[in-house]
């Protein structure tokens, strides 16, 4: 790969994914084969030209918890991985900084984006949430009970104990519900309070599940009965976990674009749920699976995460359908060789992969396919297994311990013989 050959002062353009806006960067140091970059406050529908250059500045976040008197976002990054597809503006005077200490990857528009939706949100709340965080130690009374002013998350505890959840504006930080009931002033009360952003329901027993109103960007359900699920456009997150029900069905923003969509599968069972657009998939509990359901329902993937119970694998070659698949990661997965594993020109837009727990003849011819087309720090294929460890460790617990920098093999090998007694 030709690394590209930078200037300080040079000013670049990217286009951040989820929304399509133009966003910018400066190069600010170069030494040696990594180099200084800072973002700037540029972010707009349009490329910005040369002329637009007088009007930027650094960045200063001051976002959640951020302020905007200090906060910059600077980083060391490795040139290799420069993006290709950045765009050259121009230079610009460099305004000094302190020293550089934080290593990272190259920008991609995300504190752009986070201001700018923080900027939207009703001042009344955002000043009340960061108020919350300076009163640590002062309490309130909800519900008869006695809660820290800056309380981020509630429970049934507190949720069972109140007749009216206009009685939870006493506690402003809130950013969290957590649930296994059905309160009808919930979703209502969700739609009026922009900064809570999680909601964890177990055990819902509502068909339709109407949340696009809401401000939430990480929803966590359970529940068989449910067979659609409405999504807010802020959303980022969706993990859906035990039974589900075959008529599920998913509605989001963008169908999918930019979503993240957690399943810990049950039986190895995954509806059909819509989303031809997907982004990130992350499947876990994997016994027996074949690809081609991915595939064939997600072909706009960017990334993809499986982890097995340990489990087996069918048609990896499906992955080379993946074009645009930027991210893999691959655990205790088996049932594939080394053939069916796509070469890097297949997709050639991975610039992640992490493969541990995997057969040892796959995981060797792995390693040399990759080797300096992806990141060091993003790529790593460990505890290569055979079929004889397979076997031995179908059933072991303690299986994630064999081959850990961090367990010592005396340990792991003393701890399997008294989980065997």
């Amino acid at each position: 790969m030709k690394q590209q050959i930078l200037h300080p002062g040079e000013v670049y353009a990217l286009q951040e994914k989820e929304t399509g806006k133009w966003f910018t960067f400066q190069i600010l140091q170069i030494d040696g084969e990594k180099a200084v970059h800072v973002d700037l406050d540029y972010w707009s529908d349009k490329f910005p030209e040369e002329s637009d250059l007088k009007n930027m500045a650094y960045l200063r976040k001051n976002h959640h918890f951020w302020t905007k008197e200090n906060e910059i976002n600077y980083s060391w990054v490795p040139i290799k991985w420069f993006p290709s597809n950045a765009k050259l503006i121009g230079s610009m005077p460099i305004v000094p900084l302190e020293e550089c200490r934080a290593y990272s990857t190259w920008t991609d528009g995300c504190q752009q984006k986070w201001q700018e939706r923080w900027n939207k949100l009703p001042k009344d709340q955002t000043n009340a949430y960061r108020d919350a965080e300076t009163r640590r130690n002062e309490t309130v009374i909800v519900g008869g009970q006695e809660k820290k002013y800056c309380l981020f998350g509630v429970f049934d505890d507190t949720l069972s104990a109140i007749s009216d959840f206009s009685e939870l504006d006493k506690l402003p930080g809130l950013g969290r519900i957590c649930t296994s009931k059905d309160y009808p002033q919930l979703i209502p009360f969700l739609e009026r309070r922009y900064l809570i952003q999680e909601l964890n329901w177990d055990n819902c027993q509502r068909k339709e599940l109407d949340l696009s109103r809401t401000h939430l960007e990480n929803i966590e359900i359970s529940g068989k009965d449910v067979e659609l699920i409405k999504l807010p456009s802020g959303i980022h997150k969706l993990i859906l976990k035990g039974e589900l029900s075959p008529n599920l069905r998913i509605i989001s923003p963008k169908d999918g674009y930019y979503l993240e969509l957690w399943v810990e599968l049950h039986d190895d069972f995954l509806p059909d749920v819509g989303l031809s657009r997907l982004w990130d998939l992350h499947l876990r509990n994997i016994k027996d699976f074949s690809l081609k359901k991915i595939t064939s329902r997600f072909p706009n993937l960017a990334r993809l995460w499986m982890t097995g119970k340990p489990g087996y694998v069918h048609d990896m070659a499906e992955l080379s359908k993946l074009h645009g698949l930027e991210r893999l990661w691959i655990e205790d997965i088996f049932g594939f060789n080394a053939d069916e594993f796509p070469r890097h020109e297949d997709i050639p837009e991975l610039r992640f992969l992490i493969a541990q727990s995997i057969p040892a003849d796959a995981g060797k011819v792995i390693k040399k396919l990759y080797k300096g087309k992806i990141p060091d720090l993003d790529f790593s294929v460990t505890k290569l297994r055979s079929d004889e460890w397979l076997k031995e460790n179908m059933n072991n617990p303690l299986r994630h311990w064999d081959g850990s920098e961090f367990i010592p093999k005396s340990k792991y090998n003393k701890s399997v013989a008294l989980w065997g007694d």
